[in-house]
């Protein structure tokens, strides 16, 4: 997975969306669950998507800024838009007395594990780069030392 641009923002989304719904679907199955509110909760899975993948994106603006609080203001950023989301809702219907608690662990577990696949693939790439621009140093070095 590359950074998160403009060109590919539609397919991450779809990928992470296809992923949490299958992985959905599977818990249900496995626990014998089946959900009323079915049409509404794969709407709301596209939403954590399109929602995780948008400030994951954000990390190329935050590179200059150290890692773990890019991280944690990522996440404190994904909490307040549900925790938002949840109170303007709850202003039109009401809600579960659970409805806080059970959104906000709903998105942060796919919020975790995208940013975890996310970072880790960013850092490799990086140490990629990385290792490519001392190779090439070595070379420009030794042909220098050779002329």
């Amino acid at each position: 997975m590359k950074l998160i641009n403009k060109r590919n923002f539609i397919p991450i989304v779809c990928v992470s969306f296809t992923l949490i719904v299958l992985f959905k679907l599977l818990w249900e199955h496995h626990i014998g669950f089946t959900d009323p509110y079915y049409s509404a909760n794969i709407l709301i899975c596209l939403g954590f998507s399109v929602l995780i993948t948008g400030i994951l994106a954000l990390h190329s603006y935050l590179q200059r800024f150290p890692f773990i609080p890019v991280f944690l203001g990522q996440y404190a950023v994904t909490v307040a838009i549900i925790v938002g989301g949840i109170y303007l809702i709850s202003r039109f219907t009401e809600v579960s007395k659970y409805a806080y608690s059970d959104m906000i662990m709903s998105v942060t577990i796919p919020f975790v594990v995208a940013a975890v696949v996310y970072y880790v693939i960013f850092f490799a790439q990086i140490r990629k780069a990385n290792r490519m621009l001392e190779q090439m140093g070595e070379e420009e070095e030794n042909i220098l030392l050779r002329g």
